[in-house]
């Protein structure tokens, strides 16, 4: 069986990662593309490896999608579907399936219906599949939904996830309004009253794998004031004390079946003493409560992104999110083993 052959698309802290890990699975990576301050450097050299994959990272991402035979896309880019949309549909058109970091694209049916019925259209046109994915995939999705299975009764489900800013990168880093001041995060809430989010996409995928129905939608975004300065070495900049060091998000969605869901998310620039958080509680007959120690929730988004590639190159076409695609699982051979299973 022949090996997937993918191309890096967004070679930033994600995509770096990923493609150590792409390649210690048996991966072919045949192109990349990248930002400015990447273009011309190896991506071995540019991900760490201690060897070069005479892979060139490009800024043409036309010319990279049109002159290499791949599998597969693997993008990491932005949050919000409408600044994805062009990425993904030129993707698509050259009949590549894509797997994305959007957390937007997890599931974005309900907070961007127009762009995911065309990207869902050119999918099937073509033949390819496309996925949103990362750490809400296995670890807010699939386990939680396996975790309801103990119950016999649920009243509400609450989920609590905290990460670094520092580690994502300058395009998460703006997403969350990092160095910004009061006044600049409250005009953008004032004029971004429909903000998908990164919770509202997990609940929304929790209630339709459920099978619930979505009654109400509640939403708040709150800035987060640095106490101190703090520094945000990979980022390469120090958050002035005052200033805007992330947000918290929170998401409360009411389904037709009394179930109510609640995500709160922080996102963030980390004091030196502050850790990886998430947690789920489920209240009801009986309560539950998991907690997932010792994270590091950068990590995990890669590796789900990179154990979900056999079954995005194996699903029908179309955009399938991850609630429709097989429980995911830990690859222990190269991904090809998994093709056609």
């Amino acid at each position: 069986m022949d090996k997937i052959k993918a191309i890096v698309y967004g070679v930033g802290a994600m995509g770096k990662i990923m493609t150590k890990l792409m390649i210690e699975k048996g991966v072919i990576i045949v192109g990349a593309i990248g930002h400015v301050s990447n273009v011309g450097r190896d991506l071995g050299e540019v991900a760490g490896l201690d060897y070069p994959l005479n892979v060139k990272i490009s800024d043409d991402a036309e010319a990279v999608l049109s002159g290499q035979k791949a599998d597969i896309a693997v993008v990491a880019l932005f949050t919000e579907m409408d600044k994805m949309y062009h990425h993904l549909a030129m993707c698509l058109k050259h009949r590549l399936n894509v797997i994305t970091t959007s957390e937007e694209a997890f599931y974005p049916w309900p907070t961007a219906p127009e762009l995911t019925a065309k990207l869902d259209k050119l999918a099937k046109r073509h033949g390819v599949t496309i996925t949103g994915s990362g750490f809400d995939d296995g670890l807010l999705v699939n386990m939680v939904s396996i975790l309801s299975g103990a119950s016999h009764h649920i009243e509400s489900l609450t989920l609590r996830e905290q990460f670094n800013a520092d580690d994502y990168g300058p395009v998460l880093a703006e997403y969350l309004h990092v160095g910004e001041s009061k006044e600049e995060f409250d005009h953008w809430f004032k004029t971004h009253p429909n903000e998908a989010g990164f919770t509202r996409p997990v609940l929304e995928c929790q209630i339709a794998d459920l099978g619930l129905n979505v009654k109400s939608v509640r939403q708040s975004f709150t800035p987060i004031l640095a106490g101190s300065d703090l520094e945000a070495r990979k980022l390469g900049r120090l958050v002035k004390q005052g200033l805007v060091s992330g947000m918290l998000e929170v998401m409360e969605i009411e389904t037709d079946q009394g179930v109510r869901f609640r995500a709160e998310m922080i996102g963030k620039v980390y004091s030196p003493d502050e850790v990886d958080l998430s947690e789920c509680y489920i209240e009801g007959t009986p309560n539950l409560h998991l907690v997932i120690d010792q994270l590091n929730i950068g990590i995990t988004t890669c590796t789900q992104m990179v154990n979900r590639i056999p079954d995005v190159v194996n699903a029908a076409p179309g955009f399938i999110t991850v609630e429709k695609l097989p429980k995911l699982k830990y690859r222990a051979y190269p991904l090809h083993f998994y093709l056609g299973q």
